[in-house]
């Protein structure tokens, strides 16, 4: 499966928005419908953020022939970081945004 077709069906899976993923990673909704429609590319630096909010690899993501180890759940992690995703993936939407905002405040004090 494409990029474009893999993005759209985890955007679709976590039950995201163009709108939603757009915030989440700096870019406007409509870079992320180009990156749908294969009309857009992503950078580096914003691949990996789609990685990271998905919770795939990149490899996962580029790689028409990486599969996921278990893409019914979009989790390829260790079973610590399984038990934490499988959490969040109880949460309603705000508390997820909620939640990214929190560990955005962790992520910066583990900085200073």
């Amino acid at each position: 499966m494409s990029f474009d077709k893999k993005l759209k069906e985890l955007r679709r899976k976590n039950e995201m928005t163009q709108k939603y993923v757009a915030a989440r990673i700096s870019v406007a909704r409509s870079t992320i419908a180009g990156y749908e429609t294969k009309s857009r590319q992503p950078s580096h630096e914003k691949l990996t953020a789609l990685a990271n909010l998905f919770h795939v690899s990149i490899d996962y993501l580029i790689d028409d022939n990486t599969i996921q180890l278990d893409p019914a759940r979009n989790i390829t992690h260790h079973a610590e970081e399984q038990a934490l995703l499988s959490r969040y993936h109880n949460l309603s939407l705000k508390s997820k945004q909620s939640l990214m905002e929190y560990m955005e405040l962790l992520e910066l004090r583990d900085k200073n």
